[in-house]
């Protein structure tokens, strides 16, 4: 009889492995299609859009180069999509064309807050012959921003200039790439700076805007981008820390002896009801998405674990209710199992997660 109730716990103990190894593999499938649909959401909206990368330009066009001198970012809103940003621009060229009555940012929002300062009443004009013209930038700008990967999320703070009136077989904007750069102290509080880059492209409008003796609806933009990341802290320290502590204190119901009931089964209870609140409190810093971001997908893994420890406590129960020593051993013996598959599988999943969302 006793070897009849060991096999059968043999069994059962089978049973539960698959049953995490089941829902934990569920999980991962679940974080990388949902980090597939966001990536070809994404894709969609670059393919979809009307910015194109630019070609060679035109014969006969003025070429404006144009440089970026970042001095400050702050402000940034994640939830309106938008950065005030604050900095030097100028622009150099040859010819008659006056490429500063034109000159628009094309994601500028607040164009009442806008301000542009020209440093000098008149361009300058340089010994090459060419004209300059440097300004003071100030005001908030708008950015998409993609938040499947928070809190390990890489952000692009740009600034796009477009020219109003004149289309690229008159006017293309050349990135001044030697010159544009941000200043030794500009900081953007609670972000890592990683670079800053410059890209022409072309603007295609698919319609004359009106004009029927337009003879092209593309127009020069240049796009000066401030490649950020989120501080890795607020990952390790701030939000997987309290995680993974709560999750051992649901794992060290599975050490204690399975007589003690109660106190196993209110361990994975109260880790369960901790961890929704750590999950809400860990979104805070983010609008709400309709998708799931990276902390989400590890949460799922985190709710499975208690569940299913959850679970395993009370077959536990069931288990030992004749109180025989034989079969307490043996659930014992089933649980201290369980727990190094559990708590094995938990962190080699949070960990593809983290690796395939750097």
């Amino acid at each position: 009889m006793k070897s009849s109730k060991s096999g059968f716990i043999r069994i059962n103990a089978r049973k539960i492995s698959g049953l995490w190894l089941a829902v934990l593999i569920g999980s991962l499938v679940l974080g990388l299609s949902g980090c597939s649909t966001q990536a070809e959401n994404s894709n969609t909206n670059i393919a979809g859009g009307v910015y194109t990368k630019a070609g060679e330009p035109a014969p006969g066009a003025t070429k404006v180069m144009v440089g970026l001198y970042a001095v400050n970012a702050y402000e940034i809103d994640t939830a309106a999509n938008t950065f005030f940003f604050k900095g030097y621009l100028w622009l150099r060229w040859n010819g008659d064309v006056d490429p500063l009555s034109t000159l628009e940012f094309a994601n500028s929002v607040e164009e009442w807050g806008l301000t542009v300062t020209n440093l000098t009443e008149e361009p300058q004009v340089l010994p090459s012959g060419e004209k300059l013209q440097m300004m003071r930038v100030q005001g908030r700008f708008f950015e998409p921003f993609v938040l499947s990967n928070y809190p390990l999320d890489k952000q692009n703070l740009e600034i796009t200039l477009e020219d109003t009136l004149n289309d690229n077989t008159k006017i293309v904007y050349v990135p001044d790439t030697k010159e544009t750069a941000f200043d030794s102290r500009f900081k953007v509080p609670g972000w890592t700076v990683n670079a800053i880059s410059a890209e022409t492209m072309d603007h295609n409008y698919v319609s004359n805007l009106g004009d029927t003796t337009a003879q092209s609806s593309n127009f020069s933009a240049l796009t000066f981008s401030i490649g950020i990341h989120r501080a890795q802290n607020l990952f390790w320290w701030k939000l997987l820390l309290p995680l993974i502590l709560v999750l051992i204190t649901n794992w060290l119901a599975l050490l204690l002896s399975p007589t003690y009931s109660e106190i196993r089964t209110a361990m994975p209870a109260t880790a369960l009801l901790t961890t929704v609140f750590l999950q809400q409190s860990s979104l805070d810093a983010i609008p709400q998405v309709s998708s799931l971001v990276l902390m989400d997908l590890i949460y799922v893994v985190a709710y499975s674990t208690i569940v299913l420890t959850f679970a395993q406590v009370i077959w536990d129960n069931h288990k030992i209710k004749d109180e025989n020593a034989g079969t307490i051993a043996a659930v014992a013996k089933t649980d201290r199992k369980s727990l190094v598959i559990q708590a094995a599988a938990t962190v080699a999943l949070i960990a593809i997660l983290v690796i395939t969302h750097s």
